[in-house]
């Protein structure tokens, strides 16, 4: 089976795998964008395989329920329906999900790791900036002092002589601009207004407040 109908299959069928992103995800797909990893599993990056294997950390994954509940605290299918969490977001353990919101949106949101990134709050609300955000190039999007810089400033920034640059996305980036028709921008801020840390005392984020909620019970 393709990766990209495993990670359909995941999905609950009350908070279904995009359109718009199963098409995005099929066509880097067909591209050579899946690894696997020696016990079997698969993963897909932006980026054709085998270059820069480990350069970013960005990476879609089939979802794994227990992930889901690990964070809501509970087994019930009509709350863990509403979250999926797909895509790696950092090394230091940080993903991403599909969270369906109280009016029935899909919206894309952040799940810190605690141990490096804190940020838990809504990402993007459509899957189309998701999709603008990831062919920007950043190798992270767990670390949200970067989303004022560009890749390019990061690197240069934080490089030293032995690391290597990593290009951005190009054929990603081609299929986002000339498939889609969507503008990219230079850096993360101009789709990600604002976030959210999980130790804040509140917040007007709506998935920070869902999320809280459930962890209180």
């Amino acid at each position: 089976m393709k990766f990209t109908d495993d990670m359909a299959a995941a999905f609950p069928k009350r908070n279904p795998l995009p359109d718009v992103l199963r098409q995005a995800l099929e066509f880097i797909e067909e591209h050579g964008c899946v690894r696997t990893r020696p016990d079997g599993s698969r993963y897909m990056t932006v980026y054709p395989a085998p270059e820069y294997d480990d350069m970013t950390h960005l990476a879609f994954h089939v979802p794994d329920p227990s992930d889901t509940a690990g964070w809501t605290h509970c087994n019930d299918p009509e709350v863990n329906d509403r979250l999926v969490i797909f895509l790696r977001t950092g090394g230091d353990g940080s993903w991403a999900g599909l969270w369906l919101d109280d009016d029935g949106q899909q919206r894309i949101v952040h799940l810190g790791s605690g141990s490096g990134s804190v940020m838990l709050c809504v990402l993007t609300d459509n899957m189309e900036d998701l999709l603008r955000l990831l062919a920007i190039g950043y190798a992270d999007l767990c670390w949200p002092d970067n989303f004022e810089r560009t890749p390019d400033d990061i690197f240069q920034e934080e490089s030293d002589d032995n690391d290597e640059y990593t290009p951005p996305p190009l054929l990603f980036q081609e299929y986002v601009e000339a498939t889609l028709g969507l503008s990219i921008p230079a850096r993360a801020s101009e789709i990600v207004s604002s976030t959210v840390g999980m130790h804040e005392e509140e917040s007007d984020d709506p998935f920070w407040n869902w999320i809280k909620g459930l962890q209180r019970w």
